[in-house]
């Protein structure tokens, strides 16, 4: 196949006389690379709308990393995928440091999660190498995640939350910041406060975890049992995240079983 390069050149060329820099550069030759790739002109638009108003400041260095030297075949990495791990890198290094301080043990132990989470070996490499990078950056939360609330769907949003409190919770330790940075997630992201307390009630210890799981407290009637059931049924269903890639397909499927658990035993207990 013929390379293109009049899209890369124009972008490079553009994006060094913006910002007289090598991220300019970079960004440039990866926007530059969708017009040269692109079949669809409404997607070159969407996408190239996308990193531009994203991928600023410290978020766009993040981005740079993730992307790295893998221009020539960005036709496949740009995408909700890209946007979903590049925000959900820059998310957790923010609670990961939250504290003022960074641990080499708790990054050991993200960096282990995300082999639980099913990522390949090429796939934890980039991620870990984003992260370390990302620990380095000043990471505004509330701006992050209103970004990404823009150009994201609800479900991707809860995606981008639950992955976050797997690897939170993944060392057994809850801490007070940690707590107040998720709350602030969920606030800055518009998670609704049934998918929270559903999520809450996977990682923690409660009574009646099944009434819990669906947002309940024991003594629900049967109509609240199936309405709460159809909302979180709608919303975890794992076609909903198909276009993120297999390990999210995977997490929402566990979520999705984990309902539909919840939903049989409560209604057994009627």
């Amino acid at each position: 196949m013929k390379q293109k390069w009049t899209g890369k050149i124009v972008g490079a060329l553009l994006g060094f006389l913006f910002t007289r820099g090598l991220l300019g550069v970079v960004f440039g030759l990866i926007i530059g690379h969708i017009f040269d790739v692109g079949k669809d002109r409404s997607m070159k638009k969407a996408w190239g709308g996308i990193l531009g108003f994203m991928f600023a400041g410290p978020l766009g260095a993040i981005a740079g990393v993730y992307f790295g030297h893998a221009l020539d075949t960005m036709s496949s990495e740009v995408n909700h995928r890209s946007v979903f791990q590049i925000n959900f890198i820059s998310i957790l290094s923010y609670i990961i440091k939250v504290d003022g301080r960074i641990e080499k043990e708790e990054v050991n132990t993200v960096l282990k999660t995300f082999a639980q989470l099913g990522y390949q070996r090429e796939e934890m490499e980039r991620l870990g190498k984003t992260l370390v990078f990302a620990l380095g950056q000043d990471i505004d939360l509330k701006q992050t995640c209103e970004a990404f609330k823009k150009v994201a769907s609800y479900e991707e949003r809860f995606m981008l939350l639950r992955v976050v409190y797997f690897v939170v919770m993944a060392d057994g330790v809850f801490h007070a910041k940690e707590k107040e940075a998720i709350r602030q997630i969920v606030e800055y992201l518009e998670i609704r406060d049934y998918d929270f307390k559903s999520l809450q009630a996977e990682f923690v210890c409660v009574d009646d975890d099944h009434y819990a799981l669906l947002g309940l407290k024991r003594g629900a009637t049967k109509v609240e049992i199936k309405k709460a059931y159809r909302k979180l049924a709608l919303t975890h269903h794992p076609d909903r995240v198909g276009h993120l890639g297999e390990e999210y397909v995977k997490i929402a499927t566990e979520k999705f079983q984990k309902i539909n658990e919840a939903y049989d035993k409560a209604l057994k207990e009627l």
